[in-house]
């Protein structure tokens, strides 16, 4: 998967690291409740890039966002691979670093790096249903490997000041209730401030419906906070889901790719109020692309260009024949130049008007 490639010898220099980390800063975290606020944007691989993020807080003061998946290898052997991925910006508290991987020495050494960059969280990725990171023993394969699950957390916990997370599915093969609060109960025990939990099996991808029910069983039996994920697609859903499960929070992945803005929407109808706000699709697609091409690599403009244009397109009639032309283009400019001709021969799709509440 891009973006998360290992280093060779990544695991001596681990060590090494968070010994040096350990001997300098031993001290636990208290578990704070207030580690995490209502709505937040889902970590995922070559989405969540410092320009999704930018727009985001542009309509949201208080959402809660991620890095994009980073490599615990990468990131420990102090690799240039991530760097662009791994920075944090002035907009971005609070922020949650988010770090894959399978060794418990090479995660603390990461989770002790990006904390001292300063962030509210390092999350550590049990979630992840990807062939090519499930095959390495990291992501949801975690689920099916308690202890060294555990190991893990331990370590993260040590290693870094700031608060510990975990994003994790409902199980690895299916969900058994049963082991599922287990495995949670054994992440509160071990220091975890907040669990974000996806109301899917690992096997399951994206397939089938949430179960939010997993979500209300895990909140009723933990004292830390926990946030739902899974099938968000408006702010309504959202609220709803919010209330009927009894979570502290929920996390929005895809939906929040098209509408950044759904965030200001979430924040209208929690608060019980209502929101009507005019956004100008074109702005706001010429903005994340500019984003891309300033804050990334140009070997990363490609790739998270695509990846933005697939889910912002859903904005536009004429999604599928707006993509097809920007999937042929490597540069961030061109991309801008169609984007700006689409919407030069349709001006009437520039503003869209967006409602929540009564």
């Amino acid at each position: 998967m891009p973006g998360v490639a290992q280093i060779p010898g990544e695991n001596v220099r681990a060590r090494a690291f968070v010994k040096k980390i350990i001997l300098l800063r031993i001290r636990r975290v208290e578990r704070t409740p207030d580690v995490m606020e209502r709505f937040h944007m889902a970590p995922m691989a070559e989405i969540t890039t410092p320009a999704l993020r930018r727009a985001i807080r542009r309509y949201s003061h208080g959402a809660v966002l991620y890095s994009e998946m980073l490599s615990a290898g990468a990131i420990a052997a102090g690799s240039s691979m991530n760097r662009e991925m791994s920075a944090r910006h002035d907009f971005d508290d609070p922020f949650v670093f988010q770090i894959v991987g399978a060794k418990p020495a090479v995660m603390a050494a990461a989770a002790a790096r990006l904390a001292e960059q300063g962030c509210r969280a390092i999350d550590i990725n049990m979630g992840c249903s990807a062939p090519d990171i499930m095959k390495t023993g990291g992501g949801a394969a975690l689920l099916a490997d308690p202890p060294r699950a555990r190991e893990i957390v331990r370590a993260c916990r040590s290693a870094a000041p700031c608060g510990l997370t975990v994003k994790m599915r409902s199980g690895y093969e299916r969900t058994d209730l049963p082991a599922l609060l287990d495995f949670a109960r054994m992440l509160q025990d071990e220091g975890v401030n907040a669990i974000t939990l996806h109301g899917r099996h690992a096997k399951l991808g994206f397939r089938r419906t949430a179960d939010w029910s997993a979500v209300r069983a895990v909140k009723e039996r933990l004292s830390i906070p926990v946030i739902g994920n899974g099938d968000i697609d408006a702010a309504e859903t959202a609220v709803r889901r919010l209330r009927e499960s009894g979570c502290d929070g929920v996390m929005i992945g895809r939906a929040a790719v098209q509408a950044p803005w759904i965030f200001a929407l979430c924040d209208a109808l929690v608060g019980g109020g209502h929101v009507v706000r005019d956004i100008d699709i074109e702005a706001v697609f010429v903005d994340v692309l500019e984003g891309i091409r300033d804050f990334l690599e140009e070997k990363y403009h490609r790739s998270r260009g695509h990846r933005f244009c697939f889910y912002f397109c859903q904005n536009v009639h004429f999604s599928h024949e707006l993509f097809r032309t920007i999937r042929r283009e490597s540069a961030i400019d061109a991309m801008i130049a169609l984007v700006r001709g689409y919407f030069a021969r349709n001006p009437h799709e520039r503003v869209k008007t967006v409602r929540a509440g009564a």
